[in-house]
């Protein structure tokens, strides 16, 4: 232990003397969590009022005395609700025309048109729609209309087929007069409790809402800290170039001690990165992360998988160049199905199978669910599955750290001829 203890600290040394270190490792995140703050702090990433222009042409339905008119019910009891106004401006516009013309003019974020025959084709089952128009330079806004048309859209559905069976069955018991029929579908009109609610309760009931600030920070330092294990490696490939490691070699050192040696170096420079990744974004962008303490320990064993994988490649690497060959492909590839570029619920869904199995994207849905409020007993499996993870490169980096013959033939650098080398022994 205490061999293993000196090798780390010997390691950190040499660590905190390279300028590199501080400004890969901690300037580059540190500055990318600036400009993310720059660019989200002015709530950009949450809903903003908006405006909605809005026609109703709906001419309605009438049974005998009772009136039906979807589109004022649209209107008046669905974008007029108290919820809604919080988030929705609505113009209403005596003409399709004008409607259009506020969309065009961008002083409307989303048109919506409610066509004549909407109720009466509604109420008859029949085909019909309602226009919708929106802003291409403010698809959220779009997407939040549509989506409480569809809600709408559900409704309506629900209470044509209430009526129908209500009727169907009144009508099976005899002859019912047609204002007794006209009653009970008043009644059902404006009886609320007999439409479909959908109750929306969240797997935890303590969890918080994640914005893009929050999900960008935590994507960026886990993409960094990929490259912060291929800058660590390098440091493999100097001591073969430099003869440092047959001199260690020829030492009592065991093979495990000198493998944990440099992945606790990597484990320490991930945490330090993680840390003050935390005290900008908290202190500058009053930013909540969640129990210190947990995300510890996701840090700790993140990078306790992520860097005994790149450790084996310093193992197998030749030179500097080999490192740094397959630096730029596993840095962009497993940060685009990690979730760092495009946010996991982007991706589709043969990917994000993909994106909970890569180890940098089952930290990035760990540090997720600390920010939420889910404890640790909520992650478990992805903390045991990064653990095994480790542990099997743990087992690879010493089988082929044990297995090369470190002599002086072997790292003496590539630039010399076989024949030079041929003398030298």
């Amino acid at each position: 232990m205490r061999k293993l203890l000196r090798l780390f600290l010997l390691d950190l040394r040499l660590l905190t003397k390279n300028k590199t270190f501080y400004l890969k490792l901690i300037l580059f995140p540190s500055i990318l969590i600036l400009i993310l703050g720059t660019v989200f702090s002015d709530s950009s990433s949450k809903i903003k009022t908006f405006n909605v222009a809005f026609y109703n042409a709906d001419k309605g339905s009438s049974e005998g005395t009772h009136f039906v008119s979807l589109g004022n019910v649209l209107r008046d009891n669905v974008f007029k609700q108290e919820d809604l106004k919080q988030i929705v401006n609505l113009k209403e516009t005596t003409s399709y025309k004008q409607g259009k013309q506020l969309l065009q003019d961008g002083k409307a974020a989303v048109f919506v048109y409610v066509p004549e025959t909407f109720t009466k084709t509604a109420m008859n089952n029949e085909k019909t729609d309602i226009v919708l128009m929106g802003d291409n330079d403010k698809p959220l806004d779009k997407e939040i209309v549509a989506t409480i048309l569809d809600r709408f859209n559900a409704s309506v559905r629900t209470m044509n087929v209430e009526q129908r069976t209500i009727l169907q069955s009144i009508s099976s018991t005899g002859n019912i007069p047609k204002d007794k029929i006209e009653k009970v579908m008043s009644q059902i009109s404006g009886n609320k409790q007999l439409s479909l609610k959908i109750p929306v309760v969240p797997t935890n009931k303590d969890a918080v809402p994640i914005d893009a600030m929050q999900y960008y920070s935590i994507a960026m330092v886990v993409m960094f800290s990929i490259m912060t294990a291929f800058v660590l490696v390098h440091s493999i490939v100097d001591e073969k170039q430099n003869h440092t490691l047959f001199r260690i070699k020829s030492t009592p050192t065991l093979n495990i001690q000198y493998v944990l040696g440099k992945l606790f170096g990597i484990i320490l420079s991930v945490v330090i990165q993680m840390i003050v990744v935390i005290m900008i974004s908290r202190v500058v962008f009053q930013m909540k992360w969640g129990n210190p303490l947990e995300l510890l320990v996701i840090t700790i064993v993140y990078a306790f998988a992520i860097g005994s994988i790149i450790l084996l490649w310093g193992f197998t690497a030749k030179d500097h160049v080999t490192v740094s060959s397959l630096a730029s492909p596993v840095l962009y590839i497993f940060s685009f199905l990690g979730g760092s570029f495009i946010t996991k619920s982007g991706l589709p869904d043969s990917l994000r199978v993909i994106q909970e199995i890569i180890p940098n994207g089952k930290a990035i849905n760990s540090y997720l669910k600390v920010c939420q409020g889910v404890g640790l007993s909520g992650m478990y499996i992805d903390l045991l599955e990064l653990i095994g993870i480790g542990l099997i490169f743990i087992i690879f980096n010493i089988r082929v750290y044990s297995g090369k013959r470190w002599n002086k033939s072997a790292i003496y650098s590539h630039g010399k001829k076989p024949a030079e080398t041929d003398v030298s022994k």
